[in-house]
């Protein structure tokens, strides 16, 4: 079995013990419902109905939910001992980090299937036609992977599960509650609507919406991929260092040490010789398997 494979099982199983998986399912559905039949009757959407209106919401608001405990995933990573471990074997670097993501992508079409397929009992339908269904999945994807990333790099850097989680909900809530998510921006006061109809949660939220019905404006579909892409090119290229087989300079550090006994690190200097090998040729490297076999 391959080591991305078998951190994406590892990953996947521990956030079913988590209920993460049921969360990711039911937060959707208790959404989309709860929003459909509570304020269907209040809040004016024009021709629209408010089951069409409210999914882009409920889907934009699942993939912030899935990112908050992505932050938690990341801190647990860098604190317990199979991250340590994962850290000093023959994969390359980027496989945790791959192997979260692709979790992330996975609990992001479980929430999406889960929004939509509520929405169809109130009325919901995707008029766009099926191109247009598409590019539905494939920007509520893309958020989701470039959210993730984002909370990744936060609770790799906190290292403490809980606290860059709630740090983050803040800014989200605010988001959320100041955008065109669940209500038009004419319902807010005139002095903050353009603020709420061009900040990126509105945006995004737009441009699904328009994907729905078929009918897309170019300002929002524009905007939307740019924070999308943006988010995605700018996290990756600070997460990915560097892997095996990859060319080294001389004078290059290769790793750090950090230690709280410094009497052992003489110790530690002299178990690492021999961890390493540097070739002339990048085509000497074979990865290894993280997992050789399973024994039942």
């Amino acid at each position: 079995m391959s080591g991305l494979l078998a951190l994406t099982e590892r990953v996947t199983r521990g956030a079913a013990r988590d209920l993460d998986v049921i969360f990711a399912v039911l937060a959707p559905v208790v959404g989309v419902a709860g929003a459909t039949v509570a304020l269907r009757s209040i809040i004016d959407t024009g021709a629209m109905s408010y089951a069409q209106y409210v999914v882009p919401a409920i889907v934009v608001q699942s993939m912030l939910f899935g990112a908050l405990t992505t932050t938690d995933r990341a801190a647990e990573e860098q604190i317990n001992t199979v991250g340590a471990r994962l850290r000093t074997i023959p994969i390359s670097p980027v496989a945790p980090l791959v192997s979260r993501m692709l979790y992330c992508v996975l609990r992001g079409a479980l929430a999406l299937i889960a929004a939509v397929g509520t929405a169809l009992i109130f009325g919901f339908r995707m008029a766009g036609g099926f191109w247009y269904g598409v590019a539905f999945v494939a920007m509520s994807l893309t958020l989701t992977l470039a959210l993730s990333l984002g909370a990744d790099a936060a609770g790799t850097w906190s290292k403490r599960p809980g606290v860059a989680s709630q740090i983050l909900m803040i800014p989200q809530f605010l988001l959320v509650a100041l955008s065109t998510a669940f209500v038009p921006a004419s319902a807010f006061p005139t002095w903050i609507q353009s603020g709420v109809r061009y900040q990126p949660i509105s945006q995004v939220t737009e441009a699904l919406r328009g994907f729905t019905t078929g009918n897309v404006v170019a300002s929002d579909l524009i905007i939307s991929l740019t924070w999308c892409l943006g988010l995605l090119l700018v996290l990756s290229r600070k997460l990915v260092h560097g892997q095996p087989g990859d060319h080294v300079t001389a004078g290059q550090p290769l790793l750090t040490l950090h230690t709280d006994t410094p009497e052992r690190f003489d110790r530690a200097v002299a178990a690492l010789e021999g961890g390493y090998e540097i070739s002339a040729n990048s085509g000497d490297f074979t990865p290894r398997d993280i997992v050789l076999e399973r024994i039942s």
